[in-house]
């Protein structure tokens, strides 16, 4: 895995809570959206509870993988930022923190930090060697303890 990707997880994980946070939304609004429908016709013997069951149970199964999520994205966040603090130099922390730990965009750290993109991708890019750097060396402890 590279540098990029290691601490890139954390953002897919935060993008996959809110697609799941969207779902419960619309499960919620099928759930308290029951209409009775008039009709002439006869009607069944016995109401379809089970389509509202069905609902019931998918919302949560999804809030329990939301939590789940959430749980996984805390420590996750936690050890990116771990790694990050390893990296020495204070300005690709500051890049690094501030785009894979806040999720900024690139304009957003370039006014926080008072630079141009074009800097912050400077910094960004030997930031991401530190990082590689630190994941090797990672690697190679655990393989020595094995």
């Amino acid at each position: 895995m590279t540098a990029k990707e290691y601490l890139s997880q954390a953002w897919n994980i935060d993008r996959r809570i809110n697609d799941k946070v969207a779902h419960v939304s619309r499960l919620r609004d099928m759930a308290t959206n029951v209409s009775a429908v008039i009709s002439d016709m006869p009607k069944s013997p016995s109401p379809n509870n089970q389509r509202m069951e069905t609902i019931i149970a998918r919302l949560t199964d999804t809030e329990d993988e939301i939590n789940a999520d959430i749980d996984r994205l805390i420590n996750l966040k936690l050890e990116i930022m771990n790694t990050i603090w390893q990296v020495e130099d204070e300005n690709s922390q500051m890049v690094l923190e501030r785009r894979y730990h806040s999720f900024k965009s690139w304009e957003d750290i370039a006014a926080d930090m008072s630079v141009s993109i074009r800097w912050v991708h400077k910094i960004h890019a030997k930031a991401l060697d530190d990082v590689e750097k630190i994941l090797e060396k990672r690697q190679q402890s655990a393989s020595e303890f094995t």
